[in-house]
């Protein structure tokens, strides 16, 4: 036996739940996105790229590489966030070079269309404190995605080496999962809000809606009222 399939047993033996969650949250996800580019063009491509990340990164940390599953959740909200910032733009052409490969599309620069949005700047001034979508102080989708960057650019305290304590190879350690199923959920309901943001039909599933509130306490009390502001009951 190989240390990754080791550690799979290890994860599922003792939390299985949280990877059966995180596989009830991708399901979730491909059930609610839209079914064709028309109905959403600005957020149909980015939407499917996620998707693939979603199911990817928890099967990787569930081997023990935890380092590399995080590195999908940045990716799935970066392109989330950039495919938002065009779409709030209504900027057909830059997201034509986006997905062509012949522009490169900057977390910090969709951040800022975002920001400017009048109708999100409203939200944030009702939402209060730092808000979802400022810069400076930073937000909470900022916060996010510096978060997530610490371990995609495997800086001090956030490598492989450093979740598996001076191990040189995968090793189960339980809280470290569980911190990567706190931040896939996260990132998740952080994508459900982009997802809206872009398109007017997107709705999260049942199985989503507790994310927001949960996340109350990592994004300064904000998670149910930013549910409240973008997918009212």
């Amino acid at each position: 036996m190989d240390l990754p399939t080791d550690v799979l047993l290890r994860t599922t033996e003792s939390l299985g739940d949280m990877v059966s969650d995180m596989h009830d949250q991708w399901s979730g996800w491909i059930e609610v996105w839209p079914d064709e580019p028309a109905k959403a063009p600005f957020m149909f491509d980015a939407t499917l790229d996620a998707a693939d990340e979603f199911a990817a990164g928890p099967f990787i940390a569930a081997c023990g590489w935890y380092r590399p599953a995080y590195a999908a959740l940045r990716n799935a909200l970066e392109g989330m966030t950039v495919a938002a910032g065009f779409a709030v733009r209504g900027d057909s052409t830059a997201l034509a070079e986006w997905r062509a490969g012949t522009r490169e599309a900057k977390f910090g620069n969709a951040l800022d269309f975002l920001q400017a949005d009048q109708r999100l700047s409203q939200i944030d001034a009702r939402l209060g404190g730092d808000g979802l979508f400022r810069r400076k102080p930073p937000g909470i989708l900022e916060e996010a995605y510096a978060h997530l960057c610490n371990y995609a650019h495997s800086r001090p305290g956030y490598t492989n080496v450093d979740a598996w304590q001076g191990s040189n190879g995968p090793v189960f350690i339980p809280k470290v999962f569980i911190q990567f199923w706190t931040d896939f959920c996260d990132t998740v309901a952080l994508s459900y809000v982009l997802l809206a943001v872009g398109w007017s039909g997107a709705t999260p599933p049942e199985a989503a809606r507790p994310l927001f509130g949960w996340a109350d306490q990592r994004w300064h009390g904000l998670g149910s009222a930013i549910e409240s502001e973008f997918f009212p009951k």
